[in-house]
């Protein structure tokens, strides 16, 4: 506030300078407020100033209007070509406008001026991650950190990579380095957290500290709800977090609950931290009567928000995944917060009162900070695609031989699973197995899961690895998939049951390795389930011999599914109906 009337004042002496229309865009951009005016007016008065045309174009960035920001970066390389800070913003908006070669090489070109530049090694690896290109993306992180050490930011991209690659030999050594840092950034301890959800080699209870861990940071907010309304028998205002209401997996899942939240006894807000609204974003509008865009708000002004809006129960979809709000939920602005989906485990909160899962995937002794919540049959709800191709006979009986398949994330593969598929493939010389992700159509990324599935027993010639572009119409050329573990998958295992394909899960660490256990146990399937490594093999072995009971199994799984509690909509939103209005009950004393 000070600084904007500073600039004011300095263009009241002087209106013609364009420094000081700059030092007032910057003032601006600083309290959140339109800046582009001002910046645009500093680029007219100092048309050669590569500094102007830069800050405009981050300004343009920051309303996503990112065609016109791209052209302000590449006229302040046009006049200093060696402006790091240009080519990195430049990938950044060429990414967001799809050009994702292009952008990689605006990288490049920035680290190739300053190596240890802040941004963008992170914004390279993240660009190499995304197109499967991983081998590389570790060879970024290592070649900066030889530079620069002590770079927290890149030393946890490190371990990060390294989770990406199924290596985690070194995940909690390098990630651990990082957060040894004087001041540690946010991001950093996401995803410290998210690396060792996924560590094969650590226990449930090692995996929970680190949330908690993380929890214990956050000072108790003083919070007091006693002017709030205690009346049971109205309608409860429920507010729930996202950055996902677009076109996410989580569309799947949240889209049912809220199509069919009885409107009579529920109020419905929507708190949305999404970063580029798109089609989908417009959809979910629809299902609220209240829309609040908190993008661009604080915690502290969201947590003033929910408390105008005489929140009851706040719920946060979303975890310690990418666009979390956690920080909201440690100011405790409703009486009662709980915790669904997202990274489907806990938030280490203190403030955070209740996490929702089902007695399947968190049976007693499952550890959260949160008091859990069980629906009675499951905790999640799916919306299946509506134009997802028809159901086929399974591969084997055209084949002659069976053709196992995994279609999931990289980072939740491991040498214990490895081990498995090895001794699965030398069982059933003739069986197949295809790894179907983004990371196996690079070529480096194969090689490099090619010799870690050989040092673990697996024929590498009987692996296929590829990037279906359409992953339905790939699931047809898979009999049995394999799931995951001790971190299970999702909508990996929703898609395949979809297009017909039975999966074998290993129940594993609670909550997060039991997934595939509740949906097997929802529809009837508990023959499935492998309860150690040693059975998972031969329940593979033996599923696997029969392609009459596959054939059966697989043309009649939708309406298998369609008939069970994962696709039951209005059963599924009563059911959490029932939980919000006992957890309200419970607070009020009822």
């Amino acid at each position: 506030m000070e600084a904007e009337a500073q600039a004011h004042a300095l263009l009241e002496a002087f209106p013609l300078s364009g420094k000081a229309w700059q030092v007032l865009g910057h003032a601006l951009h600083a309290q959140g407020k339109p800046a582009i005016h001002a910046l645009e007016r500093a680029v007219s008065l100092l048309p050669d100033d590569s500094v102007a045309h830069y800050n405009l174009g981050v300004a343009l960035a920051l309303e996503d209007r990112f065609e016109e920001a791209v052209a302000s970066y590449q006229q302040a390389l046009v006049l200093n070509p060696w402006f790091p800070n240009a080519h990195c913003y430049l990938g950044a908006a060429l990414r967001k406008l799809g050009q994702f070669e292009e952008a990689l090489e605006s990288h490049r070109a920035a680290l190739a001026i300053d190596p240890t530049h802040y941004g963008a090694p992170q914004r390279l690896q993240e660009g190499l991650t995304r197109l499967g290109r991983l081998v590389e993306a570790e060879e970024l992180c290592r070649r900066t950190l030889k530079f620069k050490p002590d770079y927290a930011e890149v030393r946890q991209l490190l371990s990060n990579t390294l989770a990406y690659m199924s290596k985690y030999a070194d995940v909690v050594m390098e990630s651990e380095r990082a957060l040894e840092a004087p001041s540690v950034d946010p991001a950093i301890w996401e995803q410290h957290l998210y690396c060792f959800s996924y560590h094969p080699d650590l226990s449930a209870t090692e995996i929970y500290s680190e949330f908690v861990r993380w929890g214990n940071r956050f000072p108790e907010p003083q919070v007091d709800f006693s002017s709030h309304d205690r009346n049971p028998n109205r309608r409860l205002r429920i507010g729930y977090v996202s950055p996902d209401f677009r076109k996410h997996t989580g569309r799947f899942y949240f889209w049912p609950l809220l199509q069919y939240h009885d409107r009579n006894s529920i109020e419905l807000f929507a708190y949305s931290n999404v970063e580029h609204e798109v089609a989908w974003t417009g959809l979910f509008r629809e299902q609220f009567e209240h829309w609040r865009d908190i993008r661009r708000l604080d915690d502290q002004a969201v947590a003033d928000l929910v408390r105008a809006d005489g929140i009851d129960i706040l719920v946060d979809l979303c975890g310690h995944m990418e666009g979390q709000r956690l920080g909201l939920f440690a100011l405790k602005p409703a009486p009662i917060q709980a915790f669904w989906l997202g990274s489907a485990w806990t938030t280490g909160l203190k403030t955070m009162d209740y996490v929702i899962f089902d007695p399947h995937v968190a049976p007693e002794g499952t550890l959260t900070s949160e008091t859990i919540v069980r629906l009675p049959y499951s905790f999640m709800v799916f919306q299946p695609k509506v134009d997802a191709p028809d159901l086929v006979a399974p591969p084997c009986l055209k084949n002659g031989f069976v053709t196992f398949g995994y279609t999931g994330r990289t980072e939740r593969l491991n040498h214990r699973i490895f081990r498995v598929w090895g001794e699965i493939l030398n069982r059933l010389p003739e069986a197949k197995l295809i790894l179907d992700f983004l990371p196996f159509s690079d070529p480096r990324t194969q090689d490099h899961y090619r010799a870690f599935l050989a040092q673990h027993g697996v024929d590498t010639e009987r692996v296929i690895m590829r990037n279906s572009p359409k992953i339905f119409e790939g699931l047809n050329d898979i009999d049995i998939l394999l799931d995951s573990f001790p971190h299970g998958g999702g909508t990996m295992l929703m898609d395949a049951l979809w297009m017909g394909v039975p999966f074998i899960t290993l129940a594993s660490r609670p909550p997060v390795g039991r997934l595939g256990l509740g949906m097997l146990m929802n529809l009837g399937l508990p023959e499935w389930v492998a309860y150690s490594e040693e059975e998972f093999i031969d329940k593979a072995c033996q599923l696997a011999g029969d392609g009459q009971t596959l054939k059966e199994l697989r043309l009649g799984m939708r309406e298998r599914m369609l008939d069970s509690p994962l696709t039951d909509g209005p059963g599924f939103a009563r059911g959490v109906e029932s939980a919000y209005r006992a957890m309200f009950e419970r607070w009020i004393g009822a």
